[in-house]
């Protein structure tokens, strides 16, 4: 005989999952957000050319691989997704693109 309890624990596991989809999801459009400031601030082309240095490569276009890299970022640094993070992104992504043109003249 099954528990009582079963589909009550199976209810209570469903709903966590709905949540922390949905607490992913909203990181990730936060994260889509603070990467179209970035490409804003930065007048970051239109294209893939990025998508090597900023992303894993699975991305389409340099937003996507700036999103990929702001994300991956804000872990790093410890930083919250919120507009007081875009100073700091915004000198970290410099910093990386300074060092990869850098590289590129090597």
């Amino acid at each position: 005989m099954k528990p009582f309890n079963t589909p009550v624990k199976r209810r209570d596991d469903i709903e966590e999952t709905l949540h922390v989809m949905a607490a992913l999801q909203s990181q990730q459009r936060l994260e889509r957000r603070l990467a179209e400031s970035l490409a804003a601030a930065t007048s970051l082309a239109p294209g893939c050319a990025l998508v090597m240095w900023l992303g894993d490569g699975q991305e389409r276009t340099n937003l996507d691989a700036l999103t990929t890299w702001v994300g991956r970022t804000l872990k790093q640094l410890g930083l919250d997704a919120n507009r007081q993070a875009i100073p700091r992104l915004l000198a970290e992504l410099e910093r990386t693109l300074w060092a990869w043109e850098d590289q590129a003249w090597q």
